[in-house]
């Protein structure tokens, strides 16, 4: 099957290995001039790792990344608020953004990307999907798959009323190096009314940070911020928070609105399909951005692997909308709990928070670990 993938990020990429690993004619389309990832680091949970089974791509992610046991909440003195430990006899790791996508670009033929390829629209027919190019010939595919992200032009072709929603908050990303982390296998976030501080652990006493702070869309205050702002804003937090901005380089900081989009009603448009971020796009608050991605690419390769055409994309349609909408919904609610900036609610949320036993914290997530992969 002659197969188009707009996207080569995390999710385009790991549909591209393991439908060229099945035989299947696939072009991979960027509409940058090179394929990388805006970001510092990123977890991938044991919910992605078991579905890859035993593949070669989960042994190269494995070497890659930092064993993750625990996420940890703290408030702005310190004190735990909870502990929720990850699912057992799963492997949950982190690793630097770049080095995911490169990891699965190794198993993906080179000549089958395209970058500088910027698809405007794709056109359904009957038995073959038209993509349309900004400066190329248009092609004809028996399948297109848009994994263009949060501001997709395929969804925007098929899905042309869905569009992003900004959450309210932005957020500031780093990545540190010769960190030495007291605990290098516990995931942290302190909750503070300035807003929220995270600190996970990478392998190579690496680290990223991030800081998720209300704000109004393209906040001029926050664009303007620098090292020496953040510094400021947080020397009241614990000294793990200060020793990691300390050790940020005065560049290399990102900064992003946080976006996700309301639950979409079905992912396939005919011969054309959604993917990752341009189906399901959801807050960084479960961690699961890029694992949903790489979720429905191996939920996609499996169907279309044991059903025909038109039953493969009903299941993976069936499979992947449903449990996508949970994990919108379940982090949206998450962010909006830990953004607040009210004095009296965020002592009745902590004082709640302490309450609730570690266990149930933990339950929370294990919904993402039920799906089903074909």
């Amino acid at each position: 099957m002659k197969i188009a993938i707009i996207g080569a990020g995390i999710g385009g990429l790991t549909a591209a290995a393991l439908l060229q690993e099945q035989g299947h004619e696939v072009e991979i389309y960027e509409r940058n001039e090179t394929v990388e990832e805006l970001g510092a680091g990123i977890g991938i949970g044991g919910n992605v790792l078991a579905k890859l089974a035993g593949h070669d791509l989960a042994k190269g992610i494995k070497n890659a990344g930092q064993l993750i046991k625990a996420m940890e909440v703290l408030d702005d003195k310190g004190k735990t608020l909870s502990m929720a430990t990850l699912k057992e006899n799963t492997v949950n790791l982190t690793l630097r953004r770049q080095t995911l996508l490169d990891v699965i670009k190794s198993y993906v033929d080179p000549s089958t990307i395209y970058t500088n390829h910027n698809v405007i629209r794709v056109e359904n027919n009957s038995d073959k999907v038209e993509v349309h190019f900004a400066h190329h010939d248009s092609k004809s595919f028996d399948l297109c798959i848009g994994a263009d992200g949060l501001h997709s032009h395929v969804r925007a072709s098929v899905e042309p009323e869905s569009k992003p929603i900004y959450q309210g908050y932005t957020v500031f990303r780093g990545l540190v190096q010769d960190i030495h982390l007291k605990e290098p296998h516990i995931a942290k976030e302190y909750w503070t009314k300035k807003g929220r501080v995270g600190i996970v652990p990478l392998i190579n006493n690496e680290a990223y940070w991030f800081i998720s702070v209300n704000a109004n869309e393209q906040d001029d205050k926050f664009k303007a911020y620098a090292k020496p702002h953040l510094q400021a804003r947080y020397n009241h937090l614990p000294n793990e928070v200060r020793m990691v901005l300390d050790k940020q380089e005065e560049t290399g900081i990102l900064l992003h609105d946080i976006y996700d989009l309301k639950p979409l009603k079905t992912f396939v448009y005919e011969r054309t399909l959604l993917l990752g971020d341009a189906a399901h796009a959801t807050t960084p608050n479960l961690g699961q951005g890029a694992g949903q991605a790489m979720e429905d690419a191996i939920v996609l390769a499996n169907c279309l692997k044991s059903y025909d055409f038109d039953e493969a994309l009903s299941r993976y349609d069936a499979l992947r909308v449903g449990h996508t909408k949970k994990v919108i919904k379940k982090s949206r609610s998450i962010g909006k709990i830990a953004q607040s900036s009210n004095g009296l609610v965020i002592k009745v949320r902590n004082f709640i928070t302490k309450l609730i036993p570690n266990k149930l914290i933990s339950n929370q997530t294990k919904f993402i670990y039920k799906m089903k992969d074909k």
